[in-house]
């Protein structure tokens, strides 16, 4: 009888085990106040140049700061996939797009299961998918993401960007990423380190 119940008990073990231990990506309790320079970077918004060689003088300078301090500065960076795009209307009548992703690939941090971006009238990047639902929906795009708390007591927000999921675009983000962990590359000759100062 012995014999049967410790069976019975490493059995049933293994199958809890297999059906249910599976982990959860959740959004972090904590997080940090965002600087104005934070908020024009991750501005719950969009950009849509894919091929930066097409930008000129400053527009390129700004382009290319932009997204090294976006990738140096996120919490989150993936490519993801936008499955859904909603609008809904408060009290006050203010509209929010509620953009549903889905990550493809992790390339900084974990992205949260079940993450839904929120854009509101009155973000900085609120007008960059007003009018532009037909870019985003349906498309992969590189997503930066911050996580705010204003205060101890506030709540967690996701404040994001995204970019088009452009082979550019991809390149740089992807260079940097490595650049931000330490990776060393090798350029023909000589490898190069690269060390992220905090």
């Amino acid at each position: 009888m012995r014999r049967f119940l410790l069976f019975a008990l490493v059995l049933s073990a293994l199958v809890l085990s297999a059906c249910g231990a599976t982990t959860s990506n959740t959004i972090p309790t904590t997080g940090s106040p965002l600087t104005t320079e934070d908020r024009m970077l991750f501005d719950d918004g969009a950009d849509y140049v894919g091929d930066p060689a097409v930008l000129e003088g400053r527009w390129r300078d700004d382009w290319s700061r932009e997204l090294d301090e976006r990738v140096t500065n996120a919490d989150v960076v993936a490519v993801v996939r936008v499955d859904t795009l909603r609008t809904d209307t408060d009290l006050e009548r203010y509209t929010t797009f509620r953009v549903v992703v889905t990550e493809v690939d992790a390339i900084v941090g974990d992205l949260p299961d079940d993450l839904v971006l929120a854009s509101t009238e009155g973000d900085g990047g609120y007008s960059t998918i007003d009018g532009n639902e037909s870019r985003i929906l349906n498309r992969e795009h590189v997503l930066f993401l911050r996580w705010e708390q204003s205060t101890p007591d506030a709540p967690v927000r996701a404040r994001w960007h995204l970019s088009p999921h452009e082979a550019p675009v991809v390149d740089r983000v992807e260079y940097l990423a490595e650049r931000r962990r330490g990776v060393a590359r090798d350029t023909g000759n000589t490898s190069v380190y690269v060390h992220e100062q905090d």
